[in-house]
C-alpha cells in the first residue's frame, strides 16, 4: 500500500487541488482524473451517486494518479465502512456540528483501538499481505464539514478531534445557518471572517482546513487565507461552462438566434 498522496503534498507544503464528480459517469471521473488534478470527491450528498457507482468511479481512478475520496450523505458508520472497503482513500462528512459527532466520524474510518471500523476490505484488500490494515489508519484522510453556527461555535473542540485531518467549509449551509441564503461570496467580510477562523482552529490544533473555489479570483482568495485543500472544480460546472461557450461560439458563427 503506497503512501497516500494527499499526505505526502502536505508534507511536502503544498497545496491539495482538488475536483468533484456526480459518479453518474464513470468516463468523466476517469477523463478528470487523468489530468492531473491530486484528488477527486465523488459525491453522495447532493447527487443521485449510489454506492455502484461510487465504486466504479473508484475503479474508473485505479488507472490514475489522482486520489479518490468520497463525500457521504451524512455521518453513518456502516455506509462510511463500506466506501472505504471500496478502495477510498479519504471520506468527507457534511454537517460536523461538534466533538462528538467528529469522534464519531472519525471512529467509522479507523479500525481498533483508533475506532470501530469493522474489518472487510474486500477492494482496497492487499492479498493477505497485512498493509492495507497495518497502514489504513494513517492513510485514510477524513474531512469533516464545518457548516452551522454550532460548528463555528465548537471549532476548537471540533479541531482536537484526534483522527481528524481537515476542516472543509461548506460555505452555502454555514450561510443558511446563520439566516441567510445559500451563498459563496468570499468578499463578504462575515464569510471571509468564518473561513479565517476555520483555518485558524485547524492549523492550531494541527490539522488542515479545506473549502470550495469555484469562482473567479477564488483559488487567489483561499491561497491567501492558508488553505490546504482546494475544490476547484466540479464535473456539473465544467460540462455547463464548456457546452455553453462551444454553443455561443457556434450560434454567432452560423448566426442562428437563441431557442424561444
Amino acid at each position: 500500500m503506497t503512501a497516500n498522496p494527499i499526505r505526502n503534498r502536505w508534507s511536502a507544503g503544498e497545496t491539495v487541488l482538488d475536483c468533484w464528480v456526480s459518479g453518474s459517469s464513470v468516463l468523466s471521473t476517469e477523463v478528470i482524473g487523468r489530468l492531473g488534478f491530486d484528488s477527486i470527491v465523488i459525491d453522495m450528498q447532493h447527487t443521485m451517486a449510489e454506492y455502484r457507482d461510487v465504486v466504479t468511479s473508484i475503479i474508473a481512478l485505479t488507472a490514475t494518479p489522482t486520489v479518490p475520496l468520497v463525500r457521504v450523505p451524512g455521518n453513518d458508520p456502516l455506509l462510511i465502512g463500506r466506501v472505504l472497503d471500496a478502495g477510498a482513500r479519504g471520506v468527507m462528512s457534511p454537517m460536523i456540528n461538534n466533538r462528538a459527532e467528529a469522534e464519531r466520524f472519525v471512529g467509522a474510518c479507523r479500525y481498533s483501538p483508533e475506532g470501530t471500523r469493522s474489518f472487510g476490505p474486500y477492494r482496497a484488500y492487499d492479498g493477505g499481505s497485512g498493509a492495507y490494515f497495518e497502514n489504513a489508519n494513517t492513510d485514510i484522510v477524513t474531512f469533516g464539514q464545518i457548516e452551522t453556527v454550532e460548528a463555528m461555535s465548537n471549532l476548537d473542540d471540533i479541531a482536537a478531534t484526534p483522527g481528524l485531518d481537515v476542516l472543509f467549509v461548506g460555505p452555502a449551509d454555514l450561510s443558511v445557518s446563520a439566516g441567510g441564503k445559500p451563498a459563496m461570496a468570499y468578499t463578504d467580510p462575515v464569510v471571509a471572517d468564518n473561513h479565517r477562523r476555520i483555518v485558524e482552529a485547524a492549523h492550531k490544533a494541527g490539522k488542515k482546513a479545506g473549502m470550495l473555489a469555484l469562482g473567479p479570483g477564488d483559488v487567489e482568495i483561499a491561497h491567501g487565507w492558508g488553505m490546504d485543500f482546494l475544490s476547484i472544480a466540479m464535473e456539473q460546472r465544467l460540462v455547463a461552462v464548456g457546452a455553453s461557450v462551444a454553443l455561443g461560439h457556434a450560434r454567432k458563427v452560423v448566426g442562428s438566434s437563441q431557442p424561444v
